[in-house]
């Protein structure tokens, strides 16, 4: 409802607008408090780029910039901005969006920009419209996310993980490596993952060597 209703009072604003070459007198006050009451930042420009009105959501996401030209306040540039929406408003007379970084007093931030063009009753355009969303906590979110995903992957891509049938001699227990080799099954698991080993005697062995001792103790 909230989106609906924005957009609503946006069409009243264009709609007054159309009835002259500007908004009719008496009514700034009204239409400026009606804008100042949107949950999104609204901007206006003339044809020449420079800005004209911004409502409080605007001024509290970029600060204050009437009078400036939109390409140096957000910008810091000499020209009209690459792929700048109201621009091409301006050119074909259709909505455009955009995404841009401004560098505020507040630090950097992330908008969503869409564009549309005012026009008087004769069809002529006199200014654009921008409504400009503030999306910086969602693009610090999208971030975190990509780092936690590369994380992820590098540490997936360290793992080294045995698969499938490993060829092993039947008599002498010897794996033949990717050389063709045959190699000492201890080294052939070493290279093909993060495994080690450390070595002991089991209690069968232990028998098996004293057995072999007592042997050779008699033999004497």
């Amino acid at each position: 409802m909230k989106k609906k209703a924005e957009i609503q009072l946006i069409n009243e604003f264009k709609r007054l607008l159309e009835a002259g070459k500007g908004i009719p007198p008496g009514k700034e006050e009204a239409i400026f408090s009606l804008l100042d009451i949107i949950g999104e930042g609204v901007r206006i420009l003339d044809k020449d780029f420079r800005i004209i009105f911004e409502n409080k959501a605007h001024r509290d996401i970029l600060g204050s910039n009437v009078g400036e030209y939109c390409y140096r306040a957000y910008q810091k540039r000499d020209k009209v901005c690459e792929n700048c929406a109201v621009s091409m408003s301006f050119e074909d007379g259709k909505v455009h969006k955009d995404a841009r970084r401004v560098v505020t007093g507040k630090g950097l931030r992330y908008v969503e920009v869409t564009s549309s063009n005012l026009r008087d009753r004769d069809g002529d355009v006199i200014a654009g419209v921008e409504i400009v969303r503030d999306v910086t906590e969602r693009k610090r979110l999208e971030d975190e996310k990509q780092k936690l995903i590369s994380a992820l992957r590098e540490a997936l891509n360290s793992i080294k993980v045995l698969k499938g049938l490993i060829p092993v001699c039947a008599w002498c227990k010897k794996a033949r490596n990717d050389k063709g080799y045959w190699d000492n099954l201890e080294n052939y698991i070493r290279e093909h993952s993060e495994a080690d080993f450390t070595h002991g005697i089991c209690p069968e062995c232990l028998d098996k060597a004293f057995s072999e001792m007592d042997d050779r103790e008699e033999s004497k």
